[in-house]
């Protein structure tokens, strides 16, 4: 809409010249005078820092001296340009003036000014709809709709605004109802001058979020868009206006770029992912998460398909989320940087790999710095309840004492193969139990296929030295059940082989393992 000119000529403000006071003024304005005593204004006649009428009408003299051309001599704000309005009413209403309704480039685009609404010399009026505090869907809904058109009269800027953005299809050339689909129905802001409070805006009213979600029903009110123990609730205080600008034109500036293939930083991420960038700090993918890092080696290093997600303006269909990946896809993207790490060399033909367990439901991405394998760690039991609950009993390694961690025996990230389990089973426990290492000339041959693991529980026992059995005779008889016949089981002496079979580890000695 083109501004329309002003016809009426005025003297400009500020300017200099004499003043003659409120006396002489009244001679010939008594009613205007009364009219301002009993407006809002009628301080501006006792405050004794003033000049009375001509604080805003300028100084008087040259207009008081020549009437018949008062136009040119004494300055009517109504007769202003509208910028100029703004500035003159600013000086003293500068707050308002600069967030009016939050659209003043609006009013001036559509050539309004603030004697358009307002009047100086009038009677100070009741407030309107006093119990109002901010109008509700229901209340707009009780009223009259006025339709885009009357909408653009005011706020013309504000429907520019519109046509380019995300709500495109809301502006008054295509919908005549667009505005009033999300400030409800506009009769009582007209009405009134455009009383702000009179219109419902979702990031004031109490049910903004309702208006949101009666065209966004798919958002959850409970669990936003996050997941996880980062997530912003809105039922917490947040609103959909916390992210979310309506009358703002789609930023494809980073989008631009990012189909361009100009360079990113992880910042283009940070207005939408603020959370998670708030977990990096202080972990070891810190330096992923810097906000001035590149985005192919930052987020993108994890989030595959982060340039077309942001290209997009945020489809989640085009980034792969690690949470909720199949084992290989987390693999793959971990190794995209942990490739060359050497314990990870047979990670894919590992067992965990092979039971399509993932790196995530080990690894958390926010782990401590330096305690990566500890909460790793903390996780095992979720799986191996049933070793959990071993390490329960009266006698077991010192795992939950913290002395000892799963990967002090278990190499969880490599691949072992069956042929390899004596490996573990006896050269695992000889690292520690060096004593019982050998070679002896006379080895016990039980460890030869078992290993340690025939006589012994690795996890924890309820038999003291993690004995399979109570005592070591059950433990002996378990394999050794044609013992000779002078070993009389109702003679204390062969109850315990122990009294005599010293060396069960192996003897340099006697091949029946006595010292």
């Amino acid at each position: 809409m083109v501004p329309r000119p002003r016809q009426d000529t005025t003297a400009p403000f500020p300017r200099r010249g004499d003043y003659t006071g409120v006396a002489r003024c009244i001679e010939c304005h008594q009613k205007k005078h009364d009219q301002l005593l009993a407006g809002h204004h009628g301080g501006i006649l006792a405050a004794q820092g003033l000049d009375g009428c001509e604080t805003c009408h300028g100084p008087g003299r040259a207009h008081a001296d020549d009437p018949d051309t008062a136009p040119e001599k004494i300055t009517l704000p109504a007769k202003l340009a509208a910028e100029a309005q703004v500035g003159f009413c600013g000086r003293c209403h500068q707050e308002q003036a600069r967030g009016h309704a939050g659209d003043l480039p609006g009013f001036l685009a559509a050539g309004k000014s603030c004697t358009d609404c307002h009047t100086v010399h009038a009677p100070r009026s009741p407030p309107a709809h006093p119990g109002i505090a901010f109008a509700t869907r229901a209340m707009a809904a009780a009223v009259t709709a006025v339709g885009a058109s009357k909408c653009r009269d005011c706020h013309p800027r504000r429907d520019a605004l519109l046509a380019t953005s995300h709500h495109a299809s809301l502006a008054g050339d295509r919908d005549e109802t667009g505005c009033e689909h999300c400030h409800g129905n506009g009769a009582l802001h007209v009405e009134t001058g455009g009383l702000a409070r009179l219109i419902t805006r979702p990031d004031h009213a109490g049910d903004g979020i309702a208006t949101c979600r009666s065209c966004h029903p798919q958002v959850d009110a409970e669990d936003f868009h996050w997941r996880g123990r980062h997530k912003p609730l809105l039922s917490a205080g947040a609103t959909c206006t916390t992210c979310h600008t309506v009358h703002t034109a789609v930023d494809t500036g980073a989008a631009a770029a990012a189909l361009a293939g100009a360079p990113l930083s992880n910042r283009a991420c940070s207005p939408c992912h603020t959370p998670a960038m708030c977990v990096l700090p202080g972990t070891v993918h810190e330096p992923l998460g810097r906000l001035d890092g590149p985005l192919t080696s930052g987020c993108a290093a994890c989030h595959p398909g982060s340039l077309a997600h942001l290209a997009s303006g945020g489809n989640k269909r085009v980034i792969e989320s690690m949470h909720g990946s199949p084992a290989m896809v987390q693999q793959q993207i971990c190794l995209g940087c942990h490739g060359r790490e050497q314990h990870l060399a047979h990670v894919l033909q590992g067992s965990h790999q092979r039971n399509e367990i993932g790196c995530l439901w080990c690894h958390s991405p926010a782990a401590p710095r330096g305690k990566v394998q500890a909460d790793a760690e903390q996780k095992c039991g979720r799986c191996h309840a049933d070793v959990a609950a071993q390490f329960r009993l009266p006698n077991h390694h010192p795992v939950p004492e913290g002395r000892m961690a799963c990967t002090s025996c278990h190499e969880v990230h490599g691949a072992r193969p069956r042929l390899r389990d004596l490996d573990l089973r006896q050269d695992v426990c000889l690292r520690c139990h060096r004593q019982y290492r050998g070679p002896f000339v006379f080895a016990h041959q039980a460890g030869r296929q078992d290993g340690c693991v025939i006589c012994h529980l690795p996890h924890g026992s309820p038999n003291r030295r993690l004995l399979q059995q109570t005592s070591s005779q059950q433990n002996c008889i378990a394999c050794h059940g044609d013992f000779p016949s002078f070993h009389n089981q109702n003679n204390v002496l062969f109850t315990n082989c122990l009294n005599c079979h010293t060396e069960v580890h192996g003897s340099n000695h006697s091949r029946f393992l006595f010292r």
